[in-house]
């Protein structure tokens, strides 16, 4: 008796250990979420070619595409963008109306020549500057907000806002799948605060076996949207963080980030980034900028890449002409990143918008009008064969300086540590009070000319792979006509991390 007696004791004792162990195991791996195999188990895969499905070459034609979240009786649901509704329409409120008119998106999509979508604000956490805590946006009927925080619980498996949330987005991807349509999953992490990996670690267990979803870009825009100056092996490590929980835990995903162009250069090296592929979001603020910068991203970028976002708008007031000049830039654009070895292009956006972005002209980017009138560049996309012979990358005549300025001149050389030359490096000049910039490459013997509409007294200079080095100009008192300010010779040392 007292035997059986140690020895269910003992059992117990290993019973509670085992417990235990498991239980924090489970907290460590960042209380994810496990879900139900999909039924779809085709993945796109990359190499150095570029992308594949079912062992052939897959050439992402992508359209951005905006998802809301909606909120009603305790439950989330996708809803195409508020800001897609048209003018003469009244918003959908309703999860099933909700979900109607977002599976009539994405035929549409399909119907118009994309074979992807990247999903934009849907998968973009809140992120509280104070505490790191996150929340999500969702619109209640079509009158307020309401916020939904994303607990970082011990208890993740009853986390009702978690499971609501990925709920919604599961619903979304299915309808996405049955258009025929893979994802790019915009989310948005942080190097500050490590509420952000911990979404991560949730986002990608939740959906590692969806096959629909073919990359996580981890962060739009760093140069716009990531407020604070980096250093460059900071951005190296945490971004490495970042894919090995891709690896780990959603291994047949790819990942990404969306880079704004070239000036990306002086702290989120797209070079130095451990992703699978590297988007670009080149836009049209100087004559031919986009050309250019695809033959840069052409010739110096060393791993898969694609155009994440481009675009160029409509007008109603010249409509007949607009419409030629939107379908004659997606022609010339997505020429020059397919023959400069772009292995994918998107396009900015689905449907005109009413931000009143008069600047930029965003809110009419759209390919698709506000009365739901489909615009003639689709035919660019119809007809693109991805499987055709290259053409030329070419390189512009404005190459080296897209403003084609003369009022003000800023030149040097740029060399490395030892004395050698840099082609391709990036050198950025900007006004007094840091509000206008312009930049400009460095030739194959490292000299540069920058030129500009207004006198410099900023500089920034840095190459791939190289540290960024910067300083101040006394612009005042340049007395030459125009003003020529000489930089001399400028180095920039190798990333020693890199070695």
């Amino acid at each position: 008796m007292r035997i059986l007696l140690k020895a269910n004791t003992l059992f117990f004792r290993i019973i509670l250990f085992l417990g235990f162990i498991i239980l924090i195991s489970f907290f460590l791996n960042g209380c994810k979420i496990e879900k139900k195999s999909f039924n779809n188990l085709t993945f796109i895969s990359i190499n150095q070619n570029g992308f594949y499905l079912n062992d052939s070459l897959f050439f992402p034609l992508t359209l951005n595409y905006i998802v809301d979240l909606q909120y009603g009786g305790g439950n989330l649901w996708a809803s195409p963008a508020n800001g897609y509704d048209s003018v003469k329409g009244h918003y959908y409120t309703s999860k099933d109306s909700c979900l109607m008119q977002l599976k009539k998106d994405m035929e549409l999509i399909k119907k118009m020549g994309f074979n992807s979508v990247r999903i934009v604000r849907v998968g973009e956490v809140n992120i509280n500057p104070k505490n790191g805590e996150l929340s999500v946006i969702a619109n209640f009927k079509n009158k307020r907000d309401t916020t939904i925080v994303l607990s970082n619980s011990f208890w993740l498996r009853k986390n009702d806002s978690y499971n609501n949330y990925f709920t919604a987005i599961e619903e979304m991807l299915g309808i996405i799948d049955s258009a025929g349509l893979k994802v790019v999953f915009l989310t948005r992490m942080s190097i500050e605060f490590n509420s952000t990996e911990t979404f991560l670690k949730n986002l990608v267990s939740y959906f590692k076996k969806s096959s629909t979803i073919m990359a996580y870009d981890f962060f739009n825009e760093p140069l716009y949207f990531d407020r604070k100056d980096r250093q460059k092996i900071n951005v190296y490590s945490k971004v490495n963080h970042w894919q090995k929980i891709i690896t780990t835990r959603a291994p047949n995903h790819l990942s990404t980030i969306g880079l704004e162009g070239v000036r990306e250069v002086f702290e989120w090296d797209p070079n130095i980034l451990n992703v699978d592929f590297i988007s670009y979001h080149p836009y049209e603020h100087e004559p031919e900028q986009v050309r250019n910068e695809l033959y840069w991203y052409g010739k110096y970028t060393n791993k898969p890449w694609i155009v994440g976002e481009t675009g160029w708008y409509t007008s109603k007031k010249n409509e007949r002409d607009s419409l030629k000049t939107q379908k004659s830039f997606a022609i010339k654009t997505l020429e020059q990143s397919y023959n400069c070895g772009a292995k994918g292009y998107s396009w900015w956006q689905f449907k005109d918008v009413a931000w009143n972005d008069l600047k930029n002209h965003s809110d009419l980017m759209g390919l698709v009008s506000k009365n739901g009138n489909t615009k003639k560049a689709i035919r660019v996309f119809q007809d693109f064969d991805p499987t055709k012979k290259k053409g030329e990358c070419l390189c512009l005549d404005n190459y080296y300086n897209y403003s084609e300025s003369t009022s003000f001149l800023l030149r040097g050389k740029l060399v490395d540590g030892e004395n050698f030359p840099i082609e391709g490096g990036i050198i950025l000049g900007w006004s007094k009070q840091w509000t206008d910039s312009y930049h400009t490459i460095t030739k194959k013997d490292g000299t540069f000319e920058l030129k500009g509409s207004f006198p410099f007294y900023h500089w920034m200079a840095s190459s791939i792979k190289h540290e960024m080095i910067r300083g101040d100009i006394i612009a005042d008192t340049i007395t030459s006509n125009p003003p020529i300010f000489d930089l001399r010779i400028l180095t920039v040392n190798q990333l020693d991390f890199l070695e």
